[in-house]
C-alpha cells in the first residue's frame, strides 16, 4: 500500500475548508499527504498535511512524487457522487465513499481542522493588529451572501467594482433582509461592533463594518467574536469548532448536507423547486422561505 498521496481539491473556500476535516480521516491511510489546491494556504495550515502548492505551479510535483509507486495521485469529486447529487448524503460521506475511506464519526459530528500557522505568520500579524484596532470591544461577525471567490479579480480593466451577481446563484442561499437583520442585532447588542465578512462588491449594510482581510484572518477572529451569524458560505467553515456560538441560516442547501451539529441551524421554512445538487443544471428556480430577521434574532439569542 502507498505510504503517500497527492490529493487534489478543487471548488471554493468553503469547500476547501470542509476537506480538512476529511483529511483527519485520510491521514490513518497515508504516512504524507501532499494537497494541491487554488486555496493551498488553507491546508498548510491543517495538522494533517505534510505540503500544499498552488494549482498548475508545481510541474516538479509530478517527477518528484506522481510517478513513485509509493505514492496514489488522488483526484476525487464529491459533487459527481450520485447519493450527494440526489441529497441523500453529506458532503463528508461523499467524500469518503469516493475516496475509499470510512469515517469514524458521524458527518455532522466532524468539523473543520485548520490550527498550523506556523508557515504563515502574516495570518497572526493582521489578526492581532486587527485586534488591536478593537481595543478589547466585542464583536459579532456576519456574512450574509456569498458564492464569489476571494481570488477572483473584483474590479474591471478600468479599475471599477464588478457588480455583484446574485441572480445567478447555482443555489438559493443569500439572505435578502440583511440590513433588517444588522438593525436588530444592533438594537440587542448596542455594546457590540458587528463585523461584516464580505467582498467589496458585495452588499453593505448601515453599522456593519466591512472588514476587507485575508480569510484565514477570518478564522483566528471567529476565535475572538462573541458570535458568528452566517448563511451557507465560507465563513460558516471558518467559525465552525473555534467559535462555540455559531448561528447558520440555511435556503435551498441543508445543514444534512453541508452542516454541522454543533452550530445553531436555522432552515427555511419553505423552498419550492429545488433543485438536485448539481451545478450543470445552472441558476436556481427555486423560491426560498428565509426565516424572518425576528425569527433569526431569537436562535442568536439562545
Amino acid at each position: 500500500m502507498a505510504k503517500k498521496c497527492v490529493v487534489t481539491v478543487e471548488g471554493g473556500l468553503g469547500k476547501n475548508v470542509m476537506f480538512t476535516a476529511v483529511l483527519k480521516e485520510l491521514a490513518k491511510k497515508y504516512e504524507k499527504i501532499y494537497v494541491l489546491s487554488p486555496y493551498f494556504d488553507v491546508f498548510k495550515a491543517c495538522p494533517y498535511v505534510t505540503d500544499a502548492f498552488p494549482m498548475g505551479q508545481v510541474s516538479t510535483l509530478y517527477q518528484q512524487l506522481c510517478l513513485s509507486d509509493d505514492c496514489d495521485v488522488l483526484w476525487k469529486e464529491p459533487y459527481t457522487n450520485q447519493k450527494f447529487i440526489k441529497k441523500q448524503v453529506h458532503l463528508f460521506d461523499a467524500w469518503a465513499e469516493e475516496l475509499g475511506i470510512t469515517l469514524s464519526q458521524k458527518a455532522m459530528d466532524m468539523v473543520p481542522e485548520i490550527s498550523r500557522y506556523t508557515e504563515l505568520p502574516l495570518v497572526k500579524t493582521q489578526t492581532e493588529e486587527l485586534l488591536k484596532q478593537l481595543n478589547g470591544q466585542k464583536f459579532i461577525l456576519i456574512q450574509l451572501c456569498g458564492g464569489q471567490s476571494p481570488l477572483a479579480p473584483q474590479l474591471d480593466k478600468d479599475g471599477k467594482l464588478i457588480p455583484y451577481n446574485d441572480h445567478n446563484e447555482g443555489l438559493k442561499r443569500n439572505y435578502y433582509r440583511g440590513q433588517e437583520l444588522v438593525d436588530l442585532l444592533k438594537k440587542t447588542y448596542p455594546e457590540h461592533r458587528i463585523l461584516h465578512f464580505a467582498l467589496p462588491n458585495e452588499p453593505s449594510y448601515e453599522g456593519a463594518d466591512k472588514v476587507q482581510a485575508p480569510y484565514l484572518v477570518f478564522h483566528e477572529l471567529c476565535k475572538h467574536a462573541d458570535k458568528v451569524v452566517c448563511t451557507d458560505s465560507s465563513l460558516q467553515h471558518l467559525a465552525t469548532g473555534v467559535c462555540k456560538d455559531v448561528t447558520v441560516l440555511w435556503g435551498e442547501t441543508r445543514p444534512e448536507h453541508f452542516g454541522y451539529a454543533c452550530n445553531k441551524n436555522i432552515c427555511a421554512k419553505n423552498v419550492m423547486n429545488s433543485q438536485p445538487y448539481f451545478r450543470p443544471l445552472g441558476a436556481s428556480p427555486a423560491f426560498v422561505d428565509f426565516p424572518t430577521p425576528e425569527e433569526v434574532l431569537k436562535v442568536v439569542k439562545k
